[in-house]
């Protein structure tokens, strides 16, 4: 079983290890009027978590997938935020605010799976570039 102190201090160096600055948004099913147009829309998604994360590629393949007649090559990439950040949820988006990687920055992802563990050390998703 790990101290208190024990677990303190691995949080600590997991979020030592975070270089970038990600924010996490999550859309809303509820439709607001636009007071312009006229017309309803979605509302704009509220944003759950903006602060340090770390941004890597799993590994160096893609995934492969069908997607009707034609095959796609999907990259995937996984997401460590800090273990008190708010939960994250499956189709949450993530767009990269500042990152120690230019060619990554400025990219937006969306949450496609959620891990956990014994331990909640730091929090970690599986993310698809959003295109």
């Amino acid at each position: 079983m790990l101290s208190d102190d024990e677990l303190a201090g691995m949080r600590a160096a997991s979020e030592a290890a975070m270089p970038d600055v990600m924010r996490i948004t999550r859309g809303s099913s509820e439709m607001v009027l636009d007071p312009d147009t006229g017309i309803l829309a979605p509302a704009d998604p509220e944003v759950v978590y903006q602060g340090r994360g770390r941004l890597r590629p799993p590994n160096t393949t893609e995934v492969e997938v069908l997607f009707g007649d034609e095959q796609v090559n999907k990259q995937r990439y996984v997401l460590t935020a800090p273990w008190d950040s708010p939960e994250i949820l499956i189709d949450d988006r993530v767009s990269v605010v500042q990152c120690s990687d230019p060619h990554i920055g400025g990219r937006s992802f969306r949450v496609v799976a959620v891990s956990g563990g014994s331990f909640l050390l730091d929090r970690r998703c599986g993310l698809e570039v959003v295109e």
